[in-house]
């Protein structure tokens, strides 16, 4: 984990402001929610985080750095969104494994992280099933796996309880 912190970022297109001057500092280890009404810029504010939208101004840091220009998968952020994004061909088990394949974790050490992952979401019975075959919240429980897994700096989790 790293601290995070958010210097007068403002996101604009046009003439309309989704977020204006937000400043945040969050710890390290910290867990923060951010709450408020439809449409106050939570979701924009952790895609900008994430790096999915461009800050228009201020900066993003994580730890010392600041992250404004880095590609999303240079971030080392997970991000459980609402809608699940699995992979429907893909198994439970394949599914969480998948960002351990992406970032080319050794092979032998896939599944012990992954077993870790699925006994944290409590999916160890529905491991060889596929999306389909699951629930709402067990996909939902699929994704945060997914997230977990890979031991990222930061988590962002928009709305991922909603289906649980």
């Amino acid at each position: 984990m790293a601290r995070l912190q958010l210097k007068n970022v403002n996101k604009r297109w046009g003439s309309f402001v989704g977020v204006e001057n937000f400043d945040l500092d969050i710890a390290d280890q910290e867990f923060l929610v951010l709450l408020g009404p439809s449409g106050c810029g939570k979701s924009t504010t952790m895609r900008m985080i994430a790096g999915l939208e461009d800050v228009t101004d201020g900066q993003i840091l994580l730890g010392d750095k600041v992250v404004n220009d880095l590609e999303p998968k240079d971030r080392d952020i997970s991000m459980v969104f609402q809608s699940y994004g699995l992979y429907p061909n893909l198994s439970v088990y394949e599914n969480i494994r998948f960002p351990l394949r992406v970032r080319k974790v050794p092979k032998d050490q896939h599944h012990d992280m992954v077993m870790k992952a699925i006994a944290m979401v409590e999916l160890e019975d529905f491991m060889d099933r596929r999306p389909a075959e699951l629930s709402g919240g067990q996909r939902q429980r699929v994704a945060l796996g997914r997230a977990i897994v890979r031991k990222p700096t930061v988590f962002l989790m928009d709305e991922p309880l909603s289906n649980l």
